[in-house]
């Protein structure tokens, strides 16, 4: 076996934490790589959320040329039959296993041979719910000709569910995908998954919602956001004991409620009356009115307590409101 148990535990314990959001993704799969003796690795995430698109995205790429990785999202992961045959098989499949000529294949020829791969291996994650399509894999390849040891492909096999944890780190049950999860402290943010650029808030903007987190009796908090091209977005975050997780995806529109409708129905579900609302956003109390009605219609709610407690049932809440409720 190319690792004893111990290290297999520890192994475990690490990829359980990245999968909490509690340490970067590439962590464990780094020790992996290296203590398994491959070369390259990557993550890759199937299809949307990363992506924003048809293709799979690699949420962590280990030493693979962007060429060669551009081929493991989109030809391999859609069309190559050995893909096929890892994931009908559900385990790790290396090339040794394959049973057919791998250099008749277009992988061979476009991702295996350019770049000197001699052995290597691609791992199905195991999806939450059985019969759901496979939420992403794992491929490690090495350019010595020694293919992974039995015992190693049966304990990776056994960590592909918690593997599977690392294309969306920190996800609870009912959570939608996320595109971009931060890790964020008083004095640091990083990156778990995703691209920072493509984040509709800043980390600077983020900060109320990591202080509200913090300040706040539950474990986290829940907020809406629309960004300048229309698109609405959902932020959650979580309280650790070490910081906070903030977890970023998009959302559907929100009853077509507009962005100050939403700041509204924020500060309503607070209890808030319509003159403090005024003063808070710097808005007429007319126009506070306004709003409300407009959200009352939009949200089929009969009153304002209704109107509340929907708000706080389906965290319409936004950043604005966030900001002023903690001024």
């Amino acid at each position: 076996m190319a690792a004893d148990v111990q290290w297999w535990v520890r192994l475990a314990g690490e990829i359980r934490a990245a999968g909490r959001g509690d340490m970067p993704v590439e962590v464990p799969l780094r020790a992996a790589r290296d203590k398994l003796g491959f070369d390259c690795a990557a993550l890759v995430a199937s299809g949307p959320p990363h992506s924003g698109g048809n293709t799979d995205t690699a949420v962590v790429n280990l030493d693979y040329p962007a060429e060669t990785l551009a081929y493991v999202t989109t030809t391999y992961s859609r069309t190559c039959p050995v893909h096929r045959l890892a994931v009908r098989r559900g385990t790790p499949l290396r090339f040794v296993d394959v049973p057919f000529d791998i250099r008749e294949t277009r992988t061979y020829r476009d991702a295996i041979q350019p770049n000197g791969f001699r052995e290597g291996l691609t791992l199905p994650l195991v999806p939450s719910v059985a019969g759901a399509a496979i939420p992403g894999f794992v491929v490690m390849s090495s350019r010595h000709a020694t293919p992974l040891d039995d015992e190693s492909c049966l304990a990776l096999t056994l960590l592909s569910h918690d593997l599977a944890g690392l294309v969306d780190p920190g996800a609870e049950a009912d959570d939608a995908a996320a595109e971009v999860v931060l890790w964020i402290t008083q004095d640091l943010v990083e990156v778990r998954v995703g691209d920072l650029d493509r984040a509709p808030l800043t980390p600077a903007e983020l900060r109320p919602a990591v202080r509200s987190a913090l300040a706040g009796t539950g474990e986290g908090i829940g907020f809406h956001h629309r960004s300048a091209d229309g698109t609405w977005w959902r932020v959650r975050a979580v309280r650790r004991p070490d910081g906070v997780l903030v977890r970023i995806g998009r959302a559907p529109a929100l009853g077509h409620l507009t962005s100050r409708e939403l700041d509204v129905v924020g500060l309503v579900a607070r209890g808030w009356p319509n003159e403090r609302i005024s003063q808070a956003l710097g808005i007429a109390v007319r126009t506070v009115r306004s709003h409300i009605e407009s959200s009352l219609i939009k949200l089929d709610c009969p009153n304002r307590t209704a109107l509340a407690r929907t708000a706080f049932e389906r965290e319409f809440d936004t950043l604005c409101a966030l900001r002023v409720a903690h001024r």
